[in-house]
């Protein structure tokens, strides 16, 4: 694989998993979270990313 995909997928990684991150904290704290609604939000901002993208 091209070393120009593997950073682009990287830095895609990164920030699908920051934006999960926010969706985990409210007003700047993070809140109590259930392990399945965590994964359920990481693939809510996953979809929100790829639409983004497309």
């Amino acid at each position: 694989m091209n070393n120009l995909l593997q950073i682009r997928d990287k830095i895609n990684k990164a920030n699908r998993l920051h934006q999960a991150q926010l969706l985990a904290t409210k007003n700047g704290e993070v809140t109590p979270y259930k392990r399945s609604v965590f994964e359920e939000r990481i693939r809510q901002a996953q979809k929100e990313m790829e639409l983004l993208d497309s």
